[in-house]
């Protein structure tokens, strides 16, 4: 029984689609069926049901599965639900495949099969933490070498724009000003280190102040 093995919460679990699919029924009479018994069922016993952001979150680590595409609330399934998922159906097919279930999927060894793990409460934490990352990286400033690259190219707008030697002075401080209005700086020195692409088309498209005519 060739299934990819899904952990949630440390558990083993299957999708509706991969429990239809074993039991040999249709995903949408399979849920039918939960329904009509759903009294004989316990969420976070016998199944879990994914909504929101959690199952953005899990949809992100199974992008490759057309199954979830237009899902908009995913049940995730035991090992005992599973088993009152067998008996609810009444059918020998689905006991049949529910023993292959627990000897060829919920046993499997962690070593033995790769299985794609997800755990809400670590994705969250990796999300937050590669969030707090990116809000560092817009404090990280120009170091000198991009200093320069930025001078280089500020000198090289201001020679393209003014042909007049004693007027230069006056587009170099508009400029200056410019960027400093423009990233809310100090210095141009101090233009976060993320946003120097967009300094370097700013400067290549300055057309000039007005102290500078």
């Amino acid at each position: 029984m060739e299934l990819a093995q899904i952990n949630y919460f440390s558990q083993q679990v299957l999708t509706t689609a991969q429990i239809a699919e074993t039991y040999q029924v249709d995903s949408k009479a399979l849920m039918r069926n939960f329904q009509r018994h759903k009294e004989k069922f316990q969420e976070g016993v016998h199944y879990y049901a994914l909504t929101g952001e959690e199952l953005k979150q899990f949809k992100a680590g199974r992008q490759n599965d057309v199954s979830l595409k237009f899902v908009s609330v995913l049940y995730l399934w035991t090992e005992q639900g599973a088993l009152v998922l067998a008996k609810s159906l009444s059918s020998n097919k689905a006991w049949t495949a529910y023993q292959l279930l627990t000897s060829q999927y919920f046993k499997l060894s962690k070593q033995s099969v790769p299985q794609l793990s997800y755990d809400p409460e670590k994705f969250l934490a990796l999300e937050n933490r590669v969030k707090e990352i990116e809000l560092q990286l817009q404090l990280v400033t120009l170091h000198s070498g991009e200093q320069k690259r930025l001078q280089k190219a500020i000198s090289e707008r201001v020679y393209e724009l003014c042909g007049v030697k004693a007027r230069r002075p006056s587009y170099f401080s508009d400029l200056y000003r410019a960027i400093k209005k423009r990233y809310h700086v100090d210095s141009y020195r101090d233009v976060p280190q993320c946003q120097l692409q967009d300094a370097l088309q700013f400067v290549a498209h300055y057309g000039g102040g007005v102290n500078a005519s």
